[in-house]
């Protein structure tokens, strides 16, 4: 009897099991992802990148600006807008400060948009600009998760994640363009191996923001030139009263240093620095770059009316010695050889350098 009970029993313990078992999964189904949505789940991208307007005083400009949702669930943000600022380098950072009151000149439709999931949505905004305006103002529009609660925004640098930058020219006859080329130099005055980097500094003097862009020409001791890189690659803006620091790098040579990977991760030394190691370009052999270098770079400021120019040169050394070393040694051994070959030729074929 006692077994019977036992075998009526299984089925309950069974029944009791499933059911468990299918509330697991339905709180794992229905509640998990609310979670981990509610967590981690804010992965937006914006379009443009940035905005360089300009307008009239007195007039208004009418743009937008695409945010994409790259989420499979429905995220809500809001819109702010903060003013724009340069630090002492020129990168670009937030500030909450607004003495003159101009992020009263943004209008958007709505504050708070819920963007459907991998989809793109248009957010249109207007900016009205007063009579007494003129010259630059700047700004950055952000998107951040609806509900969250700020951070202080204060001296955060921009990202381009979730924020775009608006550089805004109001026109006037007193608008001022100018700066200096406050300096350009290379990381040493001399190398054993490339590459070569230089720092060309830009300090904006003017009212409004410029954009510099140019070259930088490199040539040999002989005067040939051997290379031309860019500057401001990115055509970054340069906010006024302010300077900033724009870098390039040569590595055009048949042995150059590179860092080096191990399993595709940067190795790091006991000192918290990356190692690096030569690297061979066979195909480049003839471009063993040795000698003294004049590097000069010309930048460029335009206008409607001009363009405004700007040089300045460096020179540096490249000299890889233990290369150099190395030939030597080897005409050396190679002149050895073959003074000792010949000697025993001629000695033997026409009895020169016979022995006394």
């Amino acid at each position: 009897m006692n077994h019977g009970k036992r075998l009526l029993l299984l089925p309950t313990i069974l029944a009791s099991f499933v059911v468990s078992l299918f509330a697991i999964c339905l709180f794992a189904y229905l509640v998990i992802p609310k979670v981990l949505a509610q967590e981690g789940n804010y992965d937006v991208t914006v379009s443009p990148v940035f905005f360089d307007l300009s307008a009239n005083p007195g007039g208004s400009v009418n743009e937008r600006v695409r945010v994409r949702n790259n989420t499979n669930s429905p995220i809500s943000v809001r819109v702010e807008v903060n003013k724009l600022t340069g630090d002492e380098t020129g990168a670009l950072t937030i500030t909450e400060e607004d003495d003159s009151n101009t992020l009263d000149w943004f209008s958007f439709e709505e504050t708070t948009y819920t963007l459907t999931p991998l989809e793109w949505t248009n957010i249109p905004f207007t900016i009205n600009v007063p009579e007494d305006a003129a010259y630059g103002y700047y700004y950055t529009i952000n998107f951040q998760e609806a509900g969250v609660e700020e951070t202080g925004t204060t001296g955060a640098t921009i990202t381009g994640a979730a924020a775009v930058p608006v550089l805004l020219n109001v026109r006037s006859e007193n608008a001022i363009i100018e700066g200096n080329l406050t300096n350009f130099t290379s990381d040493s005055g001399f190398y054993e191996y490339l590459p070569t980097n230089f720092t060309t500094t830009f300090e904006n003097t003017g009212n409004v923001h410029v954009r510099p862009k140019g070259n930088i020409f490199i040539k040999n001791w002989l005067g040939n030139q051997v290379a031309q890189l860019e500057v401001n690659e990115t055509n970054g803006a340069v906010l006024p009263n302010t300077k900033r620091d724009y870098e390039s790098s040569w590595a055009d040579s048949f042995v150059v240093r590179v860092p080096k990977l191990e399993d595709g991760e940067l190795v790091i030394d006991e000192n918290g620095n990356p190692e690096t190691e030569l690297k061979f370009s066979f195909d480049k052999i003839l471009d063993l770059r040795i000698g003294k270098y004049t590097a000069e770079t010309v930048i460029v400021v335009s206008t409607s009316e001009r363009d405004i120019p700007y040089t300045a040169q460096t020179s540096f050394f490249v000299f890889p010695w233990k290369i150099v070393l190395g030939v030597v040694l080897f005409i050396v051994f190679a002149a050895v050889g073959l003074f000792s070959t010949f000697k025993k030729f001629f000695r033997k074929i026409f009895g020169i350098f016979k022995k006394k």
